[in-house]
């Protein structure tokens, strides 16, 4: 069985200064040593803070909640590409109003493509030109194009409420879970008390 002693030093900084140390700082320090069996002194290990098992459960929980909320944050809430195949395919249905045989045989990615590297706007006049759609259809385009532009100036608000709403559906049972974790455990500590 090792033997141990504690050693109390106490001295000024001006007496222990060197290069490593402030001069700035005149309060005294200080510092405990321990005595090994072997008979050197060195500063003791200060014991590390282990989280207890509800804590740990706590933390697995936490974690497990938090990939389950990033996923159905990143399922529900669109992006720029699902707002523009969106659009894209309300406008295939309003051209089928007029041209029910309109984009058969076409695959709705090849579709899309074009839409997309041809430009919304110029794609949508060469589709009505080709199936002759005329200005009895401007009020249903106009409309189309108003919901994706709004959908399009909406999306970064909606990303931010949603990050706030996950943040909050997150902080809040969690803070409730930690808070009902510290009652057992305080509780549970109180009952060892009145047993001994």
């Amino acid at each position: 069985m090792a033997v141990r002693e504690n050693l109390h030093l106490r001295r000024s900084t001006a007496q222990l200064h060197n290069k490593h140390m402030s001069p700035k700082s005149k309060s005294p320090i200080e510092v405990t040593l321990e005595k090994s069996s072997s008979g050197i002194w060195t500063v003791p290990e200060f014991p590390k803070r282990q989280l207890k098992p509800w804590q740990r459960l706590w933390v697995i929980t936490g974690l497990i909640y938090i990939l389950i909320l990033g996923g159905s944050f990143y399922v529900l809430l669109p992006d720029r590409q699902s707002i523009e195949k969106r659009m894209v395919t309300s406008v295939i249905e309003e051209v089928k109003r007029y041209d029910g045989m309109a984009f058969a045989g076409e695959s709705p990615r090849d579709i899309f493509e074009s839409a997309r590297s041809q430009g919304y706007t110029t794609w949508i006049a060469l589709v009505r030109l080709k199936y002759r759609i005329g200005p009895e259809a401007n009020a249903d385009f106009d409309w189309i194009g108003k919901v994706y532009r709004d959908a399009l100036s909406d999306l970064s608000a909606k990303r931010k409420l949603g990050l706030m709403i996950c943040l909050v559906a997150w902080l809040m049972p969690m803070s409730v879970l930690y808070a009902l974790g510290l009652v057992v455990d305080w509780i549970k500590r109180g009952t060892r008390g009145i047993q001994k």
